[in-house]
């Protein structure tokens, strides 16, 4: 016994059901019986419970339930675009379509609601494939909208990876202080850390509606103050550790962070000298697991301690 199939053939005479329903028979018109109305602009599709059903859970529960739309046979939608409907539907009769920039995030969330989990895999599997730093913070807060874990994580990745340019664009500023905790809060980002606290002043100030070009410096008590009280939820995740002793001075003589960091920090330099001291200072400090100030990327405590 052999076994022939013709899958191809099989797609493309469902998709030519489906695409040329307006040109046929009333005879052919009659193997319809469920049509979809796109309320965007009345654009109606025909199509069939037995398809519906079988590629997606949400019309399979609405048609075992026998609801109003079971009843009249049709449905209208308010929340999707004729073109997207009709790429879909397109795939659920031919197994085919066209995912790009344009449409992932509408074919995902269309796909997420309606319960299609083929096109929810497709979708992300093209999204983490096509960050773009123009468009990461938007895909930041979709993944989080929707419990997009994975797609979430990629995202935090793509942005540690490509952190240093990143930084340099208008995109960075409107992170959200959630998104932007959890990017430090791994061990991705291997720019200069003073780099990175540099950035998260600019951040701060953003967010503070503080002017950029203002020196630090010269910034007012107000101003320090609202700066401070926005970069207190972050600012334990820089790695004050790695930074020279030049640089640790430098930003305690600004005066831009929070006291009790700068408390640390102070100690921190006193305690240069007694090696002993400063072993069980660091070992105290970093069992505070969310803090980072004294947990270095490239070196152990013991080497801390000895250079």
């Amino acid at each position: 016994m052999e076994t022939y199939s013709n899958l191809e053939k099989l797609s493309n005479d469902l998709k030519n059901l489906f695409q040329n329903q307006n040109q046929n028979e009333k005879e052919e018109e009659s193997y319809f019986d469920f049509e979809i109305i796109c309320e965007q602009n009345k654009t109606s599709f025909k199509t069939h419970k037995s398809i519906l059903s079988s590629r997606s859970q949400y019309f399979k529960s609405l048609f075992k339930s026998k609801m109003k739309e079971y009843q009249e046979n049709k449905m209208i939608l308010k929340d999707v675009s004729s073109s997207i409907l009709s790429s879909i539907l397109n795939y659920f009769y031919s197994g085919k379509i066209e995912i790009n920039l344009e449409n992932a995030v509408e074919i995902l969330i269309f796909s997420s609601k309606y319960l299609i989990d083929e096109l929810i895999e497709i979708c992300l599997k093209f999204i983490k494939n096509n960050l773009q730093i123009e468009t990461i913070v938007d895909v930041l807060k979709l993944s989080e909208s929707m419990n997009l874990n994975q797609l979430l994580n990629s995202s935090y990745k793509f942005i540690s990876k490509n952190f240093e340019e990143f930084i340099k664009t208008s995109f960075f500023l409107e992170l959200e202080e959630n998104h932007l905790n959890s990017i430090l809060s791994n061990d991705y980002i291997l720019i200069n850390e003073f780099k990175i606290f540099q950035s998260i002043i600019k951040w701060g100030k953003h967010k503070s509606n503080i002017n950029q070009e203002k020196e630090n410096q010269k910034l007012e008590k107000e101003e320090k103050e609202k700066l401070q009280d926005q970069i207190s939820n972050i600012i334990d995740k820089i790695r004050f550790i790695d930074f020279t002793n030049q640089e640790l001075e430098d930003i305690l003589k600004e005066d831009l962070i929070p006291n009790q960091i700068s408390q640390k920090l102070i100690q921190f330099q006193i305690l240069q000298n007694d090696k002993e001291k400063l072993n069980e200072f660091i070992q105290k400090e970093n069992q505070n697991q969310n803090s980072f100030i004294f947990k270095s990327k490239f070196l152990s405590d013991s080497e801390i301690i000895q250079r």
